[in-house]
């Protein structure tokens, strides 16, 4: 290129008026990022020779590299004016089309190119971006194949390549594709960050993270790399380093939209609202009608509880082609009640955007919710993929079961989320022998001694193992919450012969022996809050203070079995009200289970004791939220999951006094 450039030069010298050597340099020069130079020496080419088709591309290509697209487009009309069906023109028009975000007229001007110019890969490889903007992923893989059959080693056709099968949620092939594009082209930033994103949303984290590094390293000009790293960092909730990346990206461009959404996302994740609604606001003033920032927004109102305005924002967001917008709504629709509403919602969710994980998510929460459990539980197996759920996949050298008949197979039963999950679908280990086979339950720390006092395991039928204990002695697996849906579970044919979980007679004893009654009155065991980690846990949780109607008015013998930081509060109740701390040193919930078992009645809100104490089936009194979570399903005073439970629903969102007024009044009653 360098000696072209040269000869260029030297016949310049002596005839300053050559229009090809004028061409020429110009095209040198747009190619070593001199673009000012490159416009003034096609403008003297033109200028000698306005009829020359090569040099009105020369000047478009250099007008399009400014961002002057109109006079561009002009430059490439003149083109064809002078030089008739010109396939060079018309490719010009085309990529200049999808840079100016119009891919459907760019896609009549890749089919004018290839009518001519059938084997032009580079004219499939536009053509099929134009597609894949449009979001026809299939058609754009047949023309992306068409370019790599044409020219086998064509980097960037890998490259799109690997974007469209990750759209279409063919993973694998996504991250092959990439690779196969740095094989040829091992400096192509681009591909290390499509690679990165790929990896992080597979929970690849150190991987992600050096393919988003590499990245940087090679164009640190990119918004995007630093964009990408960030949510990395965000992820994995590195808050000051995700920072460092979006400091980096709005110093590059302070009005790039993508970065504002950012930082929107991260103040979110950290908890800062007004933090995220400045972004959100920020984003909108540069453009009001961008998609994703009017979702955003929506989001935030969401977070601020303001449900009614985060709908008109997704709906908003929605006819401006969001399809996450959609998904949001229906969550929206859900804090506000509108049950039916949100299900429409996230069924259109899906519809619209088959592949999304989280969207298959909502709708399944609120199939169950409903007491669609047949499609419920089916859909509910996209948590695997949804990241709010599984940011990192579990894999196993086994395969899944999926409920054919067992004879005698060893079959590893996994915790994936909460003590009360475990608790809650345990039961299914009897059902696993039922089908022949030998289950090994694999649970959290608190819960693995409770979990003894299954039947199946005190018969010897199935074993009980801590969590990611490394051992592979079983040839099937099956996540706990899998099972409703290998069951075919309705809400007619939950398991339950009666208490499934107890406590030893001698630790029962002992309990008693610990915390007597100190009144005639019942003993009743109460907790307050679950774990704070957990996102709705500020809805469904409360403050000790909140319960003192019902402990100031209700004479009994109060035990609590909170655990945790909130036990602390106890300290700081007026002491009037006696309260005994019967759990919060509690080594696991054996012990609690073993404390249960001496009380007559427990009253908490949506935490593990609320499992444990239906478990067991004691009788239990369950406190949630406006919104409760999906399991309790919508309006019912009772659930199939433990029939001995009797649940006490806000009749507004924050409405703790009116739940509280309607247990002292039932307790009363009870008592009396």
């Amino acid at each position: 290129m360098l000696q072209a450039a040269l000869a260029y030069q030297r016949i310049l010298a002596t005839n300053p008026s050559h229009a090809p050597a004028l061409i020429g340099m110009s095209l040198f020069a747009l190619a070593s990022g001199q673009t000012e130079h490159a416009i003034r020496m096609a403008s003297a080419a033109l200028a000698v020779n306005p009829g020359t088709g090569a040099g009105w591309i020369a000047l478009g290509q250099a007008l399009k590299a400014t961002g002057r697209f109109a006079e561009a487009e002009q430059a490439y009309h003149r083109a064809l004016r002078f030089g008739g069906t010109n396939s060079l023109a018309h490719l010009s028009l085309g990529e200049l089309k999808l840079a100016a975000g119009r891919p459907a007229e760019a896609i009549s001007e890749f089919e004018i190119v290839l009518c001519y110019q059938p084997s032009l890969a580079c004219a499939h490889l536009g053509l099929g971006n134009a597609l894949a903007i449009l979001g026809n992923f299939t058609q754009a893989l047949d023309h992306y194949r068409n370019a790599l059959d044409l020219h086998p080693r064509y980097a960037e056709a890998e490259f799109a390549a690997g974007f469209a099968f990750n759209r279409l949620g063919r993973t694998p092939e996504a991250e092959s594709r990439y690779r196969r594009a740095l094989t040829l082209k091992p400096n192509y930033a681009a591909a290390w960050i499509n690679l990165g994103s790929l990896l992080r949303e597979q929970g690849r984290d150190l991987a992600a993270e050096a393919a988003l590094r590499r990245a940087i390293h090679l164009r640190p000009d990119l918004v995007s790399g630093w964009i990408n790293l960030a949510a990395l960092e965000r992820e994995r909730k590195r808050f000051a380093a995700a920072r460092d990346c979006l400091e980096h990206a709005i110093a590059l461009d302070p009005a790039q939209i993508e970065t504002l959404i950012a930082w929107c996302q991260l103040q979110l994740a950290a908890r800062d609202i007004p933090g995220a609604r400045e972004f959100a606001r920020w984003a909108l003033a540069i453009d009001p009608s961008h998609a994703e920032a009017v979702n955003q927004f929506g989001i935030v109102l969401h977070n601020e509880r303001r449900f009614a305005e985060a709908i008109t924002q997704f709906e908003l967001a929605e006819a401006l082609r969001s399809k996450g917008a959609i998904s949001n709504c229906g969550n929206s629709l859900l804090e506000l009640g509108c049950v039916t509403q949100a299900l429409k919602a996230h069924q259109r969710a899906v519809d619209s955007d088959p592949e999304n994980a989280g969207a298959k998510y909502n709708l399944a929460l609120t199939q169950l919710r409903l007491g669609e459990w047949r499609s419920g539980w089916r859909a509910y197996e996209s948590r695997w993929q949804f990241r709010e759920v599984h940011r990192v996949r579990r894999t196993f050298v086994c395969s899944r079961w999926r409920g054919e008949p067992l004879n005698g197979q060893r079959i590893l039963l996994h915790a994936e989320q909460g003590l009360g999950d475990a608790i809650q679908f345990c039961r299914y280990a009897c059902l696993v022998v039922a089908r022949g086979g030998s289950p090994v339950l694999e649970v959290q720390p608190p819960v693995e001694r409770l979990l003894r006092s299954l039947a199946v395991v005190r018969a010897g039928l199935a074993q009980v193992r801590l969590l990611a204990t490394p051992r592979n002695d079983y040839d099937l697996e099956c996540p706990l919450m899998s099972l409703p849906a290998v069951f075919s579970t309705t809400v007619d044919t939950v398991p339950w012969s009666g208490a499934y979980l107890g406590a030893e007679p001698d630790n029962f004893c002992a309990k008693h022996a610990q915390f007597p009654s100190n009144c005639p009155g019942p003993r009743i065991g109460f907790a307050w809050a679950g774990n704070p980690l957990y996102r709705a846990d500020a809805q469904r949780s409360m403050h000790l203070r909140t319960l003192f109607p019902l402990l100031n008015s209700v004479r009994a013998n109060w035990i609590s079995l909170q655990k945790g930081d909130a036990a602390a509060q106890i300290a700081k109740f007026p002491q009037d009200v006696r309260i005994v701390d019967g759990s919060s040193r509690d080594h696991d919930l054996a012990e609690t289970a073993a404390l249960i078992a001496t009380l007559d009645l427990v009253i908490t809100t949506d935490t593990s004791i609320a499992h444990l104490a239906g478990a067991m089936a004691k009788p239990v009194w369950i406190l949630l939220p406006y919104l409760s979570d999906w399991r309790w399903m919508q309006q019912l005073e009772t659930t199939p999951w433990y029939p001995t439970a009797r649940l006490f629903r806000q009749a507004s969102p924050g409405d703790w006094a009116g739940v509280l007024d309607r247990v002292v009044s039932q307790l009363d009653s009870l008592i009396n």
